[in-house]
Formats: structure tokens, sequence, C-alpha cells
């Protein structure tokens, strides 16, 4: 995958490379924390139901502006009910919801103005399910600057026993998810900025406010098993 702010390379079926970051002033930064909600974890064949996004902006989480739209995935598309469990989402939810260019239109308006867009492991599953529905509409292809909260956070902290996961971030950082339901979409950004709001201040106090992973050491990020066909 071609990337504008780093460089991703795949290691093997546990863990891809990323290097050649170098984001200065990071705290000043406004930042678009995103996530979206599919009919399933194959980004080669699910498709989104639901693309919410906040921003978040020298530590604030500013949720009078955050954006949260349902998909129309397609005619004939179902929700497996172990999905619709997790999620809540149903078939009947989305019948009269825009369609993924629609919808991703709106969440790139609501986005406007962003410097960096951020996700939690949404280099293994956001971004190539984007891709995917991207060429899969005829939508323009082109991606704003992501970071993927699982990179930064193998920068700052250090590579897990298993993997930076939500609930790994949340345990370290002893986060509460008080009032929040994880997999909704507008639920899941916001457990992510109280995730990130530590690790700001952690790039702010110990590494001058600046993200830099050298392009000659790219750094290893453990990742989700690979999806079997």
């Amino acid at each position: 995958m071609k990337h504008p702010i780093l460089k991703l390379e795949e290691l093997s079926d546990t863990s891809y490379g990323a290097s050649g970051l170098d984001l200065k002033s990071f705290g000043d930064l406004r930042l678009w924390l995103f996530d979206l909600e599919a009919t399933g974890l194959d980004t080669r064949k699910e498709r989104v139901t639901q693309i919410a996004g906040v921003p978040l902006v020298r530590g604030e989480i500013l949720e009078k502006e955050a954006f949260v739209q349902f998909v129309n995935p397609g005619e004939g598309i179902e929700i497996p009910a172990v999905v619709r469990e997790l999620t809540g989402i149903t078939s009947e939810m989305l019948v009269d919801q825009p369609s993924f260019p629609e919808a991703w239109s709106m969440c790139l308006q609501a986005a406007e103005g962003s410097d960096l867009w951020m996700g939690q492991s949404v280099f293994e599953f956001d971004v190539p399910l984007l891709e995917a529905e991207q060429r899969r509409h005829g939508v323009t292809p082109g991606l704003p600057p992501i970071l993927d909260s699982v990179v930064m956070a193998t920068a700052l902290l250090g590579e897990p026993q298993a993997r930076w996961s939500t609930s790994a971030l949340i345990q370290h950082f002893g986060v509460t998810t008080e009032g929040l339901r994880r997999h909704d979409a507008l639920d899941d950004v916001k457990i992510l900025g109280r995730i990130l709001i530590p690790m700001l201040e952690l790039i702010r106090t110990q590494y001058g406010d600046r993200l830099h992973i050298p392009a000659a050491t790219p750094l290893a990020i453990r990742r989700h098993p690979p999806i079997k066909d």
C-alpha cells in the first residue's frame, strides 16, 4: 500500500513494517479519529455499514463536531448473525441509508480541515476496506493522510506480548469506557480519543512533541491473524 506519510511493508503473516514517519508539533495537529463497521472482517469482499469520526484537537475530543452515518451496503448483501449481534446493525436499519459513495463524501466533508486521520488497526482493516469500496463503486481513488494508533503505540510503548489491541491500550492507560459501547463506530472513535489523550501527552513530554520512525529502521507492528479463505 502506498502511503503519503510513511512506508508500510509486509514482513510476515504476524507483522508488518512501518518506517519513514516524521510528524513534528504533533500536539498542534487537528486529528480526525475515524472508524468503520462492516458486514464482516474480510476486506476483500465485505461492505461498509457505518462510518463515524470525531475531531481531537489539543487533547480535547470535540464531540459536538462528531459525524456518524449508516451505509446501505447494496441490494442482496446480508449481515451475518454474529456481526448483527456484535454491532447491533441489521439489514433493515440500512435500507433507506445512503450508498457508500454518498456516505464517504459526507465523511470527507465533516473531516475537512483535519491535518491527520487516525484509527485503531486501520492499516489492517479500514484502509483496505475503503480502497476496495472505492474500486467497487468507481469512486476516485485516494485517502487522506492516515496513521494507525497501533503504529503509534508500538513506537511509544514498545512491542507488546500480543499486540496493541483496543483492549490492551484501554488496560495500559486505565481508560474508562463507561457509557460507550464497543463495535459502534461512533463510540469506538470516542474510546480511541480517550486512549490517544495520554499518548499525545507522552509524545509531548518525552519525545519533544515529535513522532519519528526512521526510514532506515522499520518498526515491526504485530497484526491480527490473516483472514483465511
